[in-house]
């Protein structure tokens, strides 16, 4: 019989020579790595709330200081490319916020999501202002897939399961009065954003 343990704690290698057998539980603790790993992530995931931001400070385009309504400040770094930050300085907009991450919406641009490298000081700065963005209830849903909001009629890309009529939500792209091919609609009770067609 061999036995053997690596130095990194992460591999253990046992062989045994009776009836030809040889099995190795080094798979078995990577495996378990990759799945702990794996239940961190979603675990930040699941922990992200809904708030608003303030732009504090555009340090270049990819850097940015917010602060959050329960006075927190954060560096953050850009993971998308899609859009530069230079004009959202001293803005305030609604923000998926988490330990790790933020993604912070833009009406008609859709959103931006970036990584949190660092958390400052405690800011006295007031966030709870109202965001830029109109709130709308859902009027009726039909299906997961047809909501009236304002009147107007939207219908889902993809089914917006689970959504209710009284709801609150808030158009990240395309309008509130149908005149767009397609929108995106972010539930703020779901904290969760589906695309639509301008019906």
């Amino acid at each position: 019989m061999v036995f053997k343990l690596m130095s990194s704690g992460f591999c253990i290698v046992m062989s045994t020579h009776q009836k030809g057998v040889r099995w190795s539980i080094g798979a078995i603790v990577v495996i378990h790595n990759i799945t702990f790993c794996l239940a961190l992530l979603i675990s930040s995931f699941a922990h992200a709330e809904m708030t608003n931001i303030l732009v504090e400070k555009v340090i270049d385009d990819d850097n940015i200081i917010i602060a959050t309504e329960s006075g927190e400040r954060l560096l953050l770094e850009k993971w998308t490319t899609q859009l530069s930050p230079l004009s959202l300085e001293g803005e305030y907009f609604p923000a998926d916020v988490s330990a790790l991450w933020v993604k912070i919406f833009i009406e008609g641009k859709g959103e931006i999501k970036w990584s949190v490298e660092k958390e400052l000081e405690a800011s006295e700065t007031h966030v709870s202002s109202p965001c830029n963005y109109a709130t709308y209830k859902i009027d009726n849903v039909s299906n997961d897939e047809t909501f009236v909001i304002s009147g107007k009629t939207f219908g889902a890309k993809i089914y917006c399961r689970g959504w209710k009529s009284g709801e609150r939500i808030r158009f990240i792209e395309g309008s509130h009065r149908g005149v767009c091919v397609g929108a995106k609609i972010l539930n703020l009770d779901r904290n969760e954003t589906c695309e639509v067609w301008c019906e």
